[in-house]
């Protein structure tokens, strides 16, 4: 930024601490305080604002997904004003004037917080509770922040406990300690490192401590359980640790005390998985926990048994008669996947979040890269092409991992080597560093990451031969740097300037200005951390907030600790589970302002895999807001994720409850019979319906007619695919929309459902007493609704709504004539079948019914009763629908991994 933008900038933060204070609008700030900036820099203050308005305004329309037991927010959040909040105002003007977020960043967080907080119950409600919901983030997306205003939020309102279920290493428990001591306040955390500890009558009671140390002792008073002081733990999940918690506890907390339970990474050790061990290495080992990080006499395996994790969650809710419970994760998969039916004879019922799912939006802005924009995906419903990746991914040789990674056989020897992209990736941490430090300053963190295998042992040798390949560059560049600035500079020039200068030409730096930077780093050499429990090296941030290292880890790098000014990545380790691997990704973050200096190391294989995993997760958010617009709850809304054939979406054990299911639609016809007839929601229903069918059919212009079909041939596959997308109905167990709308896509890719025949039925003779309805159509303002009736015994069924002679459409006489012959020779059953078996592979066929809300059953049709009751408010029509998709040369076929739904709802 120029210097008269940083003062701008500078001017612009003084005023804003001002309005903020005052509740003044710019201008009156301006004109109260006339000597806060000088008059020259008025005109340029006044537009910086209002740029960072805009951009507020477009972010602000970016909301949660919802899906409610309780239709909604409880009625109490409507009369609430977070905004009121003393522990919130607190963080907020924190984030605002000390950390310098953007007006956009901070609303993003003050709405997904309002929106978690509205579905919790009122903690002054007279009688007890047990709220229990999960909240889906992004990897590295900041869901600390949310449940961290979450807590403030809570605490204003009227809980009186907080408990944060934080990870299972002492470091990610500090990590998370220190971050809401800093956020909420605390003796230690004075202005301006955090919000300082407040009004005496506000304290905070903290029952744990910001050491490594620190964690929950029963040791401490149980006075402040009482409900008059705010009182807040954090603790990690250990058996031995949350048993003591519980022992603590039993029979201390008043029934009027409202609590808060916060489970971070909910998906880790949270979720029952029936005594899940491995069975070749032990638990010590293969999360890679110290001594210090288990709680009992010895580190026993059972220690992170998750069957007893998740039994001492479920007996914790139940030691309070006013809880909440929220789940955070942006893995999700095993979370969704919770037997809703499943229950314990201690524990009572499993986690699985019955009363609300919310999907944080995308974070805002452009600084956060997470799997999508890193990796790409492919094209789903809706969307004209697939999104592709950035050019920061360079590919590891299969030969040059061997070279890396231990060799299968426990006893045979293992010496790693530094490959040719290893070395590669070290003078790209080089090169990164000192661009990160002539554009943003020295103080800056500046890391890299090597993440090659879980064993100690192969982490250990291989950070040996980085530090030595390290001290070989600093030799170089020490005495014989006339042969190493060349290769440098040609790096800088061939490697980084290109993709900078594409991203943002400010940021374009010649090499020349990068050499002092290069030799502040390579003159006291650049030092080599080892994370696992073998050594003593940990990561903290506050302390050291401009550190410039390499990271050699393995599973304590895994999840939930943030590695600060990651720039380079050398990832070679495979897993078979897509939460595990989406976790390794440490790369996700806030890295915008960077992002063209970081890379990616990894091998093809794993490329494609995050590929993937990109797409798996965008579809469960979609599947998500579909259920949302249907207005299901969570117990109504059976998850489903995408089979992958390398991977499982978690560990089996946590699968236990799950099916699989293969869809393909190769040859059928689907229709959309089901509607919420006697719901209030179907007036809104069938105005979403009308608005779908108009915007699908009015860009396609004027119809040909045949008695009374009005008809469009040729329309794009985007076009239909959007409409079934947007298009609502009942649940129907025999019609997925969404995997139809996939398997519609999938065929394009085979040049087949390329085109489609469109078709509006309607009333061929129309009379004077039947009713019409505007669809949109060109030169056809009005179109004569059909006759439907429903089900007597099954009255949200219209039964059929299809026509038989739809099936002709766009077929020759001589294939019609084919489809009976093959139906008469026993080759099909049904006609409809042998019909579309004639119609061609790249052709599909939509047919809309427009149906009229006053239609009666028919005469001698006793199974069957009205649409809706002659005197009752009906909406002006009733839009249905059928897919007929004909037999393909190339079925795609999709498979899903499904969970239970629940008995009762």
């Amino acid at each position: 930024m120029t210097s008269v933008g940083e003062r701008v900038e500078a001017h612009l933060f003084v005023l804003k601490a001002v309005m903020d204070r005052d509740k003044l609008s710019l201008e009156e700030s301006l004109s109260r305080y006339p000597d806060l900036v000088p008059q020259k820099d008025h005109d340029a203050v006044r537009r910086y604002w209002e740029q960072q308005q805009r951009t507020t305004t477009i972010i602000r329309r970016v909301r949660p997904t919802e899906l409610s037991a309780t239709g909604g927010p409880r009625p109490w959040f409507d009369s609430w004003d977070t905004a009121e909040g003393y522990y919130w105002a607190r963080q907020r003007r924190f984030l605002s004037h000390t950390l310098r977020r953007q007006d956009y960043e901070i609303d993003s967080v003050d709405l997904a917080s309002d929106r978690v907080l509205a579905h919790l119950e009122n903690p002054r409600h007279p009688e007890p509770f047990r709220v229990r919901g999960l909240v889906v983030g992004h990897v590295q997306s900041g869901k600390t922040s949310n449940f961290s205003a979450l807590i403030a939020k809570a605490s204003d309102a009227g809980y009186k406990i907080i408990i944060v279920l934080s990870g299972l290493h002492n470091t990610l428990r500090l990590q998370t300690q220190r971050r809401l001591q800093r956020d909420l306040g605390h003796e230690n955390v004075p202005l301006p490192a955090g919000v300082g500890q407040g009004d005496p009558e506000k304290y905070w009671t903290w029952l744990t401590r910001d050491d490594l140390d620190g964690d929950f002792d029963p040791g401490v008073n149980v006075g402040p359980l009482q409900g008059q002081n705010q009182v807040i733990l954090v603790v990690k999940k250990n058996k031995t640790r949350l048993e003591r918690l519980l022992t603590w506890l039993e029979n201390k907390v008043p029934e009027h005390v409202p609590v808060l339970l916060v489970d971070d990474e909910a998906d880790q050790a949270s979720v029952n998985t029936g005594g899940n061990r491995p069975d070749d290495e032990p638990v010590s080992e293969v999360l890679d926990l110290r001594a210090a990080d288990f709680d009992g006499d010895t580190p026993a395996d059972d220690e992170l048994d998750p069957s007893a994790i998740n039994l001492c969650i479920r007996r914790l809710l139940h030691c309070f008669a006013r809880v909440s419970y929220v789940a955070y994760t942006a893995t999700p998969f095993a979370n969704i996947l919770i037997n809703p039916n499943a229950e314990d004879r201690v524990g009572g019922g499993d986690l699985f979040p019955r009363d609300f799912i919310l999907t944080l939006p995308h974070p805002p802005g452009h600084n956060y890269v997470g799997p999508e924009r890193l990796f790409g995906r492919e094209q789903l419903p809706g969307e004209a092409d697939q999104v592709d990746g950035l050019d920061v991914i360079r590919l590891v040789p299969e030969t040059e991992v061997e070279q890396v990674i231990p060799p299968r056989g426990k006893k045979k020897p293992y010496s790693p080597r530094i490959p040719k992209t290893l070395k590669a990736a070290l003078m790209d941490f080089l090169l990164a560093t000192a661009g990160r430090m002539e554009r943003s300053g020295t103080g800056q963190p500046c890391t890299m990451l090597v993440h090659i295998d879980m064993r100690k042992e192969a982490q250990d040798k291989l950070a040996a031969a980085i530090t030595a390949e390290l001290g070989h560059m600093r030799q170089q560049w020490r005495y014989d740097r006339g042969t190493f600035l060349p290769t440098l500079r040609d790096r800088w020039d061939t490697e980084f300037r290109p993709l900078t200068s594409s991203v943002d030409l400010d940021n374009d730096a010649p090499f020349e200005k990068l050499e002092q930077h290069l030799n502040a780093l390579l003159t006291p050499g650049v030092e080599v951390r080892v994370l696992n429990s073998n050594h003593e090296d940990e990561l903290d941030f506050e302390s050291e907030p401009d550190l410039k290292a390499v990271l050699v880890g393995g599973n304590k790098l895994s999840r939930g600790v943030t590695v600060e000014g990651l720039l380079i990545s050398y990832f070679v380790r495979r897993s078979p589970y897509y939460d595990t691997l989406l976790q390794m990704g440490r790369w996700f973050g806030y890295r915008g302002d960077y992002v063209d200096l970081t890379r990616l190391y990894s091998t093809q294989r794993l490329v494609t895999w995050f590929h993937d995993l990109a797409t798996i997760e965008e579809e469960i958010r979609r599947q998500i807001e579909h259920y949302a617009r249907r207005k299901l709850t969570p117990l109504q809304a059976a998850p489903r994720i995408r089979s992958h054939e390398k991977m499982l979406p978690t560990a089996k054990k946590k699968m236990k409850d799950v099916s699989l299911k293969q869809e393909s639609f190769d040859g059928r016809k689907l229709q959309t019979l089901r509607f919420p007839f006697d719901e209030p929601t179907i007036f809104d229903l069938c105005s979403e319906n009308l608005r779908a069918a108009r915007t699908l059919l009015g860009p396609l212009g004027a119809p040909y007619v045949e008695t009374g079909r009005l008809i469009w041939e040729d329309v794009d596959a985007e076009a239909v695919v959007r409409f079934i997308d947007r298009f609502r109905f009942s649940e129907q167990s025999a019609f997925d929309e969404h995997a139809v709308a996939s398997y519609i896509q999938a065929q394009t890719q085979h040049n087949e459902l390329v085109s489609w025949r469109v078709m509006v039925s309607s009333l061929s003779s129309p009379q004077k007493e039947h009713r019409a309805v505007d669809l949109g159509i060109a030169g056809h303002p009005e179109v004569a609704m059909i006759q439907r009736s429903r089900l007597a015994k099954d009255p949200s069924s219209l039964g059929v709504v299809t026509d038989p002679e739809d099936e002709l459409q766009g077929l020759t006489e001589t294939q019609i004539k084919e489809a009976h012959r093959l139906q008469e020779a026993g080759k099909f059953t049904r006609l409809g079948d042998a019909l579309r078996s004639q119609r061609s592979s790249r052709e599909g066929l939509l047919v809309l019914y427009p149906i009229d809300p006053s239609s009666d059953r028919g005469a001698n049709t006793q199974n069957r009763r009205r649409l809706f009751d002659a005197e009752s408010e009906h909406p002006e029509c009733v839009l249905a629908y059928s897919v007929s998709l004909p037999y393909s040369n190339s079925p795609s076929s999709l498979s899903y991994v499904v969970g239970q739904k629940a008995k009762r709802q």
